[in-house]
This record gives C-alpha cells, sequence and structure tokens, in this order.
C-alpha cells in the first residue's frame, strides 16, 4: 500500500522550498494536486485494482517534479527553451534516492519513472510493458485534462494576448491537421492561433473513454474557442470547424 497522504506532505515540503510567489511555482503546485485527483478519477473508471489506482495517483503528483527547478533556473516552463522536464524529473526523483521520500518501497520504480519520462513526449515511446503502458496512458489523460481545464481561463489571460489571437491566423498546415484528427506538432514560426489549435488538438491524443467523457462534459473545447473575438472572416469560418470537428469527435467517442 502507498501512503498517498504522506507523500502528498513530502511534495508539498519540496515545493516549499521554491518561491510560491511566483505565478509559475504556484500554477504548477495546484497542477499537480488536480493531475493526482485525475489520474485517480482515470484509474478507478478503468476499475483498476487498489495498487495499479495507487501508482497513477502517485505519478499524477510526481509528474511535474522537474518544473519547480525549471523555473527557478530558466524562468520558463518551454521545454524547448530549457530542458525536458519529464527527463529531468526522472533525474530528480533518481538523484540520491530521492523517489524514497514520496514511497517507501523499490517495487515500482520503473513504472513511476517510465511514465513520468512519457508524460510529455509527443508520443509514448516503444517497447514498454503493459503495465508501464497503462501508467503512461493514464498519466498523460490526467495531465491533458488539466492542461485543457488550464486553457479555460488561466492561459491568454492578458487583454493583449486575447487580442494577438482574436488578430492572428491559422496556418494551411495546421488546419488540414486538425481536420484530419492528428495531434499537431509545433513547428518553427507558429502563429498565435495555430498555437491554439495544437492546443485543442490534445483531444486527439486521448486514451481512454472517461477521459473524453470529462472533456466533453467540461466542455472544454466550447469555452476556450469562444474566449476570442476572431476578427478575419475566413479565420472566424475555420474556427466553426474547428468546433464542430472536436465535438463530433468528442460525441463519437465518449
Amino acid at each position: 500500500m502507498i501512503d498517498l497522504e504522506k507523500a502528498k506532505d513530502s511534495f508539498m515540503k519540496y515545493t516549499g522550498n521554491y518561491d510560491s510567489t511566483n505565478p509559475q511555482i504556484h500554477r504548477k503546485i495546484y497542477h499537480s494536486l488536480r493531475v493526482m485527483d485525475n489520474s485517480r478519477y482515470i484509474a478507478e473508471s478503468l476499475n483498476l485494482s487498489k495498487e495499479d489506482t495507487e501508482i497513477a495517483t502517485l505519478i499524477g503528483l510526481l509528474h511535474d517534479i522537474a518544473r519547480f527547478e525549471q523555473i527557478k533556473i530558466y524562468h520558463t516552463t518551454s521545454d524547448a527553451k530549457s530542458i525536458d522536464h519529464g527527463n529531468l524529473g526522472v533525474e530528480i526523483l533518481e538523484k540520491n534516492n530521492f523517489i524514497r521520500e514520496f514511497i517507501k518501497t523499490d517495487k515500482y520504480d520503473k513504472i513511476i519513472k517510465v511514465a513520468i519520462k512519457n508524460h510529455n513526449k509527443f508520443a509514448i515511446e516503444d517497447g514498454l510493458s503493459q503495465d508501464e503502458l497503462l501508467q503512461a496512458k493514464i498519466i498523460r489523460d490526467a495531465d491533458k485534462l488539466d492542461i485543457l481545464y488550464e486553457g479555460t481561463s488561466m492561459f491568454w489571460s492578458t487583454d493583449e494576448e486575447k487580442e494577438l489571437i482574436s488578430n492572428s491566423t491559422i496556418s494551411d498546415n495546421y488546419f488540414e491537421e486538425f481536420k484530419n484528427k492528428k495531434l499537431i506538432l509545433k513547428r518553427p514560426n507558429q502563429t498565435k492561433l495555430d498555437a491554439l489549435v495544437l492546443f485543442i488538438a490534445f483531444i486527439f491524443d486521448i486514451n481512454f473513454k472517461c477521459s473524453i467523457k470529462e472533456i466533453k462534459k467540461q466542455n472544454f473545447v466550447n469555452i476556450i474557442l469562444d474566449r476570442f473575438s476572431y476578427k478575419d472572416d475566413n479565420v472566424k469560418s475555420q474556427i466553426e470547424e474547428i468546433r464542430k470537428i472536436a465535438n463530433d469527435y468528442l460525441s463519437q467517442n465518449s
């Protein structure tokens, strides 16, 4: 049995070493706690064993353990501008056997580290065991659920950011990939609206029906798209097509 309350206490003690008045640090603390809850919800929805549910819940708590060092050292949460936070998370847990602060047994170490390593990658690596793949899929869903939640209000929060998106355009390749219901890989010279389209396309990389149902129930797609006043008529038409594709996809897969 994993003592999840003790693990949570250890996590809060660890994050107490960082400046919680920094909005990025504050957000990542509470993102981690929400992803912990999301992971538990998904595992329970899948009727997993108590053991597998506890592993998933712990992975949810620890998946972004590297974000705090990343923000402290690089002043960003952009992996492209700093360091891969999935890989760094594994390094942090391995250093001086720090993982023992969160779980006493080493029985699940490989599963935990594999899931954390893969949670932020474009695709899950090949060659994982059945248990490793399951936990990697759970944390990816749990993380995206909360990222979509954050997209309803926390991201693009300033008038300037909203205005930039409202006046932006969508690149043809981003639009076509969305229409093909594909996860979109960020490219150089991405527009502000491309970033939004890429963000909504997270729904195409969701692994479990319970996660799709939650995205649909919370109305994340419509809330996010409705935050902006698109100026260009062609963009307005593209956004409505994106909305329809996304909502149809969620309905068909939930």
